[in-house]
């Protein structure tokens, strides 16, 4: 008893005197800043936030809550660019420029290719992607990456290369895909498929292919339930409408997913919201007279109760302004749409979300007018890059 004031002094527990399993939900709840440092502190709690086990609910209880991740650069100088972090973009957020991995030894800035789990696939190469980057922003870990095995040669020049970045439940694996286009003797063009896996450090070439569909340029494969997507033109039976190009990461396999027939008559953008495969399909800027839509639809694949999928118009916006373009989703529920059009006054935004669901838009106060630019969901983790 204290004589002075009648009290009992009080005893902290130490973290030895709790039980483990509080100790996990505790640590698991801290971000990654304060778990790497204390790796340093604690051989049992460096060798704790280490253990899959450990990274994966720490994954879990980060992803409800994500970042915006976003690269941007001058449209006209390409210079003024940088990969930018934005904690919560509707709020005072906090935004944070990222320092790029051999961003000095590079030929030009890095292009993402897709950020999975706290990991950010980078593009470094010149041209044709034949380069790339395993990155960690939160831990600072970054990894270069073999080179891939498909290349140009004088006798067989690469046409296109499409790619992407995601996760494969099945295998525990974040895989980067790429797919490299050759012309071919006749139009179509002749394709290889390569698969670079983080599990195993290798590339591997596949056998599987995808034909009736032309991939449509300036695209990244979009991760949707365990699969990258790619907008690609229908050809033969399906030439009525574009298509969806789908890789199965598991099983390594492509399938075509016909898109509704209003795709024929504007752009189109594959995102994932709420899980499911979507689309945003929105006005051409130039398209010959009567085959243009002046209206903006948003489309989601739903699963049918007799176990088919179908799909269905969630949005119908008419009289849609060609100036505003969707980028992609944030937080999986909210459409990112970027203003492409002149802006009428001093610091006006140029980043806006959309609800889908209440059809509610909120601007961000993000100015990108003048500069090209992509956004991702981002959420820190402990991932490492080997």
């Amino acid at each position: 008893m204290n004589s002075c004031t009648g009290r009992r002094p009080r005893i902290m527990a130490s973290s030895s005197s709790l039980p483990q399993n509080t100790i996990t939900d505790i640590l698991s709840r801290l971000p990654v800043k304060s778990l790497t440092r204390f790796k340093s502190v604690s051989k049992n709690w460096a060798d704790l936030t280490s253990n899959p086990a450990f990274i994966a609910a720490h994954i879990r209880r980060s992803s409800p809550d994500p970042y915006l991740l976003i690269r941007r650069y001058h449209s006209q100088s390409g210079w003024d660019y940088g990969i930018w972090l934005i904690t919560d973009p509707t709020l005072n957020f906090g935004t944070q420029l990222l320092r790029t991995p051999l961003e000095q030894s590079l030929p030009r800035f890095p292009k993402i290719v897709g950020s999975v789990d706290g990991l950010v696939c980078l593009d470094i190469s010149p041209c044709y992607a034949s380069d790339f980057v395993m990155w960690n922003p939160g831990t600072k870990q970054f990894k270069r990456l073999p080179l891939p095995l498909i290349s140009s040669t004088r006798d067989n020049p690469i046409w296109m290369v499409f790619h992407g970045f995601g996760f494969d439940s099945f295998n525990n694996d974040y895989k980067l895909v790429r797919i490299v286009s050759f012309r071919g003797n006749d139009a179509s063009p002749f394709l290889r498929v390569e698969v670079y896996s983080w599990r195993e450090g290798v590339w591997k070439e596949i056998e599987e292919r995808f034909e009736l569909a032309l991939l449509c340029g300036g695209q990244d494969g979009v991760v949707v339930d365990g699969s990258l997507n790619w907008s690609a033109i229908g050809l033969q039976r399906f030439s009525d409408r574009k298509v969806v190009i789908s890789f199965d990461m598991g099983r390594e396999v492509f399938k075509t997913v016909p898109l509704p027939p209003v795709t024929r008559y504007g752009n189109v953008k594959v995102v994932s919201y709420m899980g499911l495969l979507a689309v945003a399909v929105y006005p051409l800027v130039f398209a010959a007279s009567g085959n243009n839509m002046n209206r903006f639809e948003f489309w989601v694949l739903s699963d049918c109760e007799d176990g088919t999928k179908r799909w269905t118009n969630l949005v119908v916006v008419e009289n849609f302004s060609k100036s505003l373009v969707p980028v992609g989703t944030w937080r999986d529920r909210e459409l990112v749409f970027k203003y492409m059009g002149a802006r009428d006054r001093e610091n006006q935004s140029s980043i806006f979300l959309f609800d889908p669901v209440d059809q509610r838009t909120r601007r961000l106060a993000i100015d990108c007018v003048d500069f090209c630019f992509e956004g991702f969901s981002y959420v820190e983790s402990l991932v490492p890059v080997n």
